[in-house]
């Protein structure tokens, strides 16, 4: 397990109950480590120390159905970190000191 000491920061972001975040969780889960899941009603928060990444194929696998990285727009409600790298194939959303 990833001790959070002063160079660990948390990344994170809220998900509204859409059809796609159930996917988007559990492939967030399946590529990230020690990764904290916290269900409200509405919606989810998801957080990660340091970095957290989204890739593309996983969400796809979990949906069952194309999935293109610009969906995410639709489920984030907020995030903290810096979007550090946004393409086609995986979004990762970090803090600059990693």
């Amino acid at each position: 397990m990833t001790q959070v000491n002063e160079r660990n920061r948390y990344v994170g972001l809220d998900l509204t109950n859409c059809p796609e975040s159930e996917a988007i969780l559990e492939a967030i889960e399946q590529d990230n480590e020690n990764v904290k899941i916290t269900r409200f009603p509405g919606y989810v928060k998801v957080e990660a120390i340091n970095r957290l990444v989204i890739n593309k194929e996983s969400v796809e696998e979990f949906l069952g159905d194309d999935w293109e990285t610009e969906d995410l727009q639709l489920a984030v409600t907020s995030y903290y970190g810096f979007m550090a790298d946004w393409d086609d194939e995986h979004i990762v959303l970090q803090w600059d000191n990693v």
